[in-house]
């Protein structure tokens, strides 16, 4: 593996960990909102994100179904938190 590559790998090991560490503090926040359903899969993403890269050794397509379901999920929320944010 190429410098480059290396710096990209832990580069995205990086991102996504933030990622599924943001999920859980969203759905405390969602929770707290009365939005249940969010929050339940906000704490349920973390672990298809994880369990995507865990099998990434045996199979590129779980690591494109784990990594692609984190970023799906997050613009969801985006798109739920943003329109409950202009109602207000």
């Amino acid at each position: 593996m190429s410098a480059h590559g290396a710096v990209h790998v832990a580069a995205g090991v990086v991102g996504y960990l933030a990622l599924c560490a943001a999920f859980p503090v969203l759905a405390r926040s969602l929770a707290a909102r009365g939005l249940r359903g969010w929050a339940v899969c906000s704490r349920l993403a973390p672990v298809v994100v994880l369990s995507g890269f865990a099998a990434s050794a045996a199979s590129v397509l779980a690591f494109t179904a784990g990594t692609g379901l984190g970023l799906v999920w997050l613009a969801a929320l985006a798109l739920r938190l943003g329109s409950a944010a202009a109602v207000r």
